[in-house]
């Protein structure tokens, strides 16, 4: 899947409102002509887009569509500079994080109110939630990513474990990782925070970041055996110093050269794995997302949002529908390694069978769709939630460092929440 801790950030950009016209006309034909913007697409999709937009021309003569695919490093900047200048595509392919900073300014359409109870019922109800903000549904779902467990059969078994059975909590990995530092001084694991790995790890152990008003409830018994996990962790030298340090990145490099036995990642790093090396690839099996007490499985979720910009809302509401209906997402999500959203899509038996003699890649694509029932956004689209999460790993580290107690740290992390 494309990646999904890019495009998160808010620009300083959107600063106008959001109301007025778009600048699409009906074309000279009198046809009805939409925008659809999608990120970094192209080339893997260009026949799928032209045969969707054909199939919904088809159903809709009325109708001409202008697909406009825009590379990620772009795609904040116009976005935000169209909706400002009021020229915003009709249709625009986001994600929840990011589209919740437009949503906040009322630049989306709430597809909640226009689309029917039974479209709504199409798509998981976790993965629905995830495009909501103060009970706006600002977008629709449309590809998933569940992440699994890739790890080190040899490491496993030169540990004494039983390489058919990874963890599968973190109460587990912890044990896991004890055995695997003292048998073979390698370490189990590395989950990085230069994204939204540890704290989703955090929120799967039980914490709960906010409540209803928006201030910290990760401040009792919950947060601080989080916290105390990933302390003790550290303090055991578990788990790589890096992760103070290194992102993502670090971690594959680490499992490439046999210096990390567990991976947590999405299936599409199997393909990377093989490629940069062949030798740790032959000892390389899968298993289910690592979950905590909650048993909740992290997703991350594209959408589509309708600009409230676009003149033609009805039309573009319709082909948004089109594009993330159940039959549309299969096609779609069998060109790429990625996941429906809708549950129709996902109870295809691309989805639900592997042969015995299935490729990896096939076997990770069925746990990974497996996972869809129990998958969320683990860290909710809400006002200023990266703030939160830089908080909260800040005051993290220095308790892995020792200069605060946990208690302290997840006490002043709190604070420092509930003060901006």
């Amino acid at each position: 899947m494309l990646n999904r801790r890019k495009f998160i950030g808010l620009s300083t950009l959107f600063l106008l409102g959001a109301c007025g016209a778009q600048t699409t006309q009906p074309t000279t034909s009198g046809k009805s002509k939409i925008v659809f913007w999608t990120m970094q697409l192209k080339p893997q999709f260009d026949k799928y887009m032209t045969d969707l937009i054909a199939g919904f021309v088809k159903e809709n003569p009325t109708a001409e569509v202008e697909w406009v695919d825009i590379p990620w490093g772009e795609m904040e900047t116009k976005i935000l500079s169209s909706v400002a200048a009021k020229t915003a595509p009709d249709v625009v392919n986001l994600n929840p994080q990011f589209a919740s900073k437009l949503a906040e300014k009322k630049a989306l359409v709430d597809m909640g109110k226009v689309i029917s109870d039974a479209d709504k019922a199409s798509y998981f109800p976790n993965i629905w939630k995830a495009n909501q903000l103060d009970n706006v549904t600002f977008g629709l779902p449309w590809y998933v990513a569940t992440d699994i467990t890739i790890y080190n059969r040899s490491l496993f078994e030169k540990a004494g474990l039983d390489p058919a059975k990874p963890p599968k909590t973190f109460e587990e990995l912890a044990k896991v990782s004890e055995q695997i530092k003292a048998k073979t001084g390698k370490y189990a694991f590395m989950l990085t925070m230069d994204g939204g790995q540890v704290l989703e790890s955090m929120v799967q152990m039980g914490m709960k970041l906010l409540d209803a008003n928006g201030k910290a409830a990760f401040n009792d018994a919950a947060g601080k055996a989080a916290f105390d996990y990933w302390v003790n962790l550290f303090e055991k030298q578990l788990i790589p110093r890096e992760i103070l340090t290194e992102g993502h990145r670090k971690a594959v490099e680490l499992y490439q050269a046999g210096e990390l036995a567990i991976l947590l990642t999405g299936p599409q790093f199997l393909q990377t794995v093989a490629q940069n090396a062949p030798e740790t690839a032959k000892v390389t099996d899968i298993g289910s997302q690592i979950t905590g007490s909650t048993g909740k499985k992290s997703a991350a979720v594209m959408n589509v949002a309708v600009p409230t910009t676009s003149t033609n809302q009805s039309m573009a509401v319709k082909f948004a529908l089109y594009l993330t209906n159940a039959e549309n997402q299969l096609a779609f999500t069998k060109v790429e390694n990625l996941l429906p959203s809708t549950v129709k899509s996902s109870s295809d038996r691309y989805f639900t069978e592997a042969a015995k003699d299935a490729s990896i890649l096939d076997r990770a694509r069925v746990i990974s769709a497996s996972q869809l029932p129990q998958s969320e956004v683990l860290i909710p689209p809400a006002k200023d939630i990266e703030k939160l999460r830089k908080i909260i790993y800040e005051e993290l580290q220095l308790a892995m460092l020792k200069e605060k107690p946990s208690d302290k740290a997840i006490s002043s992390a709190a604070e420092k929440w509930n003060s901006l």
